[in-house]
């Protein structure tokens, strides 16, 4: 098998011309490939955190206020309402809640944050427990106890296609503390947009300190309740028989919505990335066909010297799978690279909250892309090199001539 890939590479290395073809067919399949599935998986990643961010299972407010609460998770709605802290534990007694996570609304200020002035509302909300934040925010960072987070026309659009940028602060003073913006959120279309998010734990401490901040102390506003699968209108009944003097509003169900909307979308594009198969597949074995008629009294010298039809046969599959990994490598990493490197501009232009894979998943996905330009390769050069290895030695040479 050693002997065999030699001669296989040193076939490439005469015939560079043929190498060259073979590579650059495979270079634009890797490259057309990583794009097409690189915008699938950010897509679905994009549905999942919209998804999120849009439904929660359940919302948990005082009572009297559940008409208020209406569809919106995370309103930033200047209207203040409490409900004891206790509310949470409870809440996740009950063995369906996978997560409970409060926020507590707090006051409208009149600030400039990011080079935008306006009244923006202000929320405290717990970064360990929250779920619906997290999954509409620029970049992943750890978020300190006076670190803000806003939206997107709070400032945070002025920010967001520089997320990247380590060295972009800014300083935003809230209720007498200064505040040090750490993430921006994408636009959503809501209340959200309009928000500033600060810590709970920066909330209470602030409270009550002479700066315009007082609410009652262990009190929240609201509890997001994530759920079990199918499991929301069960939670419910069971937190209303808790009795804590509590509305409990089922969520819009938005990301069915959402799932549905966007799936003729996503069968689109795996439509698209299956025809590249299909055309790749076709190109290949068509340039096969071609290369292997060229090479009919090569193939014959080769038979007559003794290499049995399994060997040939290997030889040239593995003529086809060398240049085509080439090929296919390098496509693959021109694109991460063009996709990675341009990521702000694609951002800005489509104006969608794309959520890119990091770099190990990135890696992965070029490493699957390889290896499947790969096959494609060698299962389309399989049919017209075995019907070539049909002929008998002198004939091949014959028609070769």
């Amino acid at each position: 098998m050693k002997k065999l890939s030699t001669v296989a590479w040193r076939n490439l290395k005469r015939k560079m011309s043929r190498t060259v073809l073979l590579a650059g067919s495979a270079a634009i399949t890797a490259f057309i490939l990583f794009v097409s599935y690189f915008f699938v998986f950010s897509m679905e990643r994009s549905i999942d955190a919209s998804s999120s961010r849009l439904g929660a299972g359940l919302m948990v407010v005082p009572k009297g206020f559940g008409g208020q609460a209406g569809d919106m998770i995370i309103s930033g709605t200047p209207t203040k309402f409490y409900m004891p802290e206790s509310v949470v534990g409870k809440i996740r007694t009950i063995g369906e809640v996978e997560i409970a996570s409060p926020q507590l609304y707090l006051e409208t200020v009149s600030t400039v944050c990011c080079q935008t002035s306006g009244d923006f509302p202000v929320v405290a909300y717990d970064p360990k427990t929250d779920f619906t934040l997290k999954n509409w925010t620029a970049t992943e960072k750890q978020i300190g106890k006076y670190d803000l987070i806003a939206g997107s026309e709070a400032g945070g659009k002025n920010y967001i296609y520089h997320f990247d940028n380590e060295f972009m602060e800014e300083w935003v003073t809230l209720f007498g503390k200064d505040f040090m913006l750490k993430n921006m959120i994408f636009p959503t279309g809501m209340g959200t947009d309009k928000t500033l998010f600060i810590t709970m734990d920066a909330a209470r401490e602030l409270n009550h300190k002479k700066n315009k901040l007082d609410f009652p102390e262990g009190s929240i506003s609201i509890v997001l309740v994530k759920t079990k699968p199918g499991m929301e209108e069960f939670v419910k009944r069971q937190i209303e028989r808790l009795n804590l003097n509590v509305d409990v509003v089922k969520g819009s169900g938005l990301q069915e919505t959402v799932n549905k909307q966007v799936f003729p979308v996503k069968m689109m594009s795996y439509m698209m990335i299956g025809l590249v198969l299909i055309m790749s597949a076709l190109q290949v074995m068509t340039m096969f066909t071609a290369l292997i008629s060229e090479r009919q009294k090569e193939i014959g010298m080769l038979r007559a010297m003794g290499a049995s039809r399994a060997v040939t046969f290997r030889l040239l599959l593995m003529e086809a799978g060398f240049a085509s990994v080439i090929g296919a490598s390098i496509g693959s990493l021109a694109a991460g690279a063009a996709l990675y490197d341009n990521r702000i501009l694609i951002l800005q232009l489509l104006q969608l909250p794309m959520l890119f894979p990091n770099w190990s998943t990135g890696i992965l996905i070029g490493l699957g892309t390889t290896a499947v330009t790969t096959l494609i390769a060698i299962a389309a050069a399989f049919f017209p090199v075995r019907s070539a290895l049909k002929l008998q030695p002198y004939e091949a040479i014959r028609e070769g001539e």
